[in-house]
């Protein structure tokens, strides 16, 4: 299926035929897709439909690719206070269809990350939670878990044996991840409830990729709901800097052998499907755990921010100065100073 059009009708799903539906939403939605379809203003009247929040900065796990996992030192870590978290959902809450709790960190890492999904949930915002699940899960806490609300589980499991799992999950244990994801999968049950969907998210790299046969087996006998084979990516925090060559150059250690599995294309180093444009600027923003916020999760880098929302709420940020050069470098091609322009050279992340 086209890209657009398939995106097009996933847009349907989310923001029209959905639980979350508002009038307030909808007509917040059409006057957005007016302005990024028609008129690609920089000045946009309204709020994001989209909010990724991340509740810490901090993870456990040493992943390769990731810079937090590498100790880059790009951004300041943290935990969000729930009060900081609870001023930016009550601004935005009449607007916003999803909320994403998750970023540069470990969402569980935060004490108040259920607390957080059980407020948004009562605000009628669809939520999610992408976690590495590497933490100890009580009966309680999978209790409170699946009680609070959350529409998605999204678990990053790359490996079905702790040799292959800890390649790229480095300090991660497999056994944990297992007896967490049983735990959530036998309280849903339990309970009689069907959310969280848990979706497993298995990357496939030049390690694991020989396991791919065996995995919808294991996802049954756990219980998970859907299973996802994602692709790598390249070096996450430079990766809107790099050109597709120079990451799959880079890469030759992760790429899978299988060009199936592959977001590159081998012969000609770049990726197989490339973006024109970008949406994030006019739908969808990133608020990091100390209020920065950041133009989409691609831009690690704290000092190429666009502002703070704690300081004078959301949307003094959305229309200030920065966010405005970002858009209109994406609607005129031209650069305009901010760190949107490194897409215009590399082309738009996925």
């Amino acid at each position: 299926m086209n890209y657009y059009l398939f995106q097009a009708i996933r847009s349907g799903q989310r923001f029209l035929f959905t639980r979350y539906f508002g009038v307030r939403k909808f007509f917040n939605a059409m006057g957005l897709f007016a302005q990024f379809g028609l008129l690609k203003n920089s000045r946009v009247m309204g709020y994001p439909l989209k909010l990724t929040l991340d509740p810490t900065s901090i993870c456990q796990l040493r992943c390769p690719l990731c810079p937090t996992g590498q100790g880059a030192g790009g951004r300041s870590l943290g935990k969000m206070e729930f009060g900081n978290f609870k001023g930016l959902v009550d601004e935005m809450a009449p607007y916003l269809y999803e909320i994403d709790l998750n970023n540069w960190g470990e969402p569980f890492l935060n004490k108040d990350l259920v607390k957080m999904i059980e407020y948004s949930h009562g605000k009628r915002i669809r939520t999610s939670v992408n976690t590495n699940l590497n933490v100890g899960l009580s009966e309680k806490g999978a209790a409170a878990l699946v009680g609070s609300g959350l529409d998605v589980l999204y678990v990053s499991i790359d490996g079905i044996t702790q040799k292959t799992y800890e390649k790229y999950r480095k300090k991660g244990n497999l056994g944990v991840v297992w007896d967490n994801l049983r735990l959530v999968s036998q309280t849903k049950k339990r309970l009689g409830v069907k959310r969280p969907e848990i979706v497993w998210q298995f990357l496939a790299n030049r390690f694991n990729e020989g396991e791919v046969p065996k995995l919808e087996a294991v996802r049954k006998r756990l219980g998970v709901d859907r299973l996802v084979i994602g692709m790598l990516r390249s070096d996450m925090g430079k990766e809107i800097f790099t050109k597709d060559k120079d990451k799959v150059e880079s890469m030759q250690k992760w790429l899978p052998k299988d060009e199936e599995l592959s977001r590159y294309d081998y012969s000609s180093k770049e990726r197989k499907l490339r973006k024109k444009f970008c949406h994030f600027l006019w739908f969808v923003s990133v608020v990091n755990w100390n209020g920065s916020v950041s133009p989409c999760c691609g831009s690690y880098f704290e000092k190429l921010d666009f502002g703070n929302a704690f300081d004078k709420g959301f949307k003094a940020v959305w229309n200030n100065e920065k966010y405005m050069a970002g858009r209109k470098a994406v609607a005129s091609g031209k650069e305009t100073g901010t760190v949107c322009d490194n897409c215009l050279r590399t082309g738009f992340i996925e």
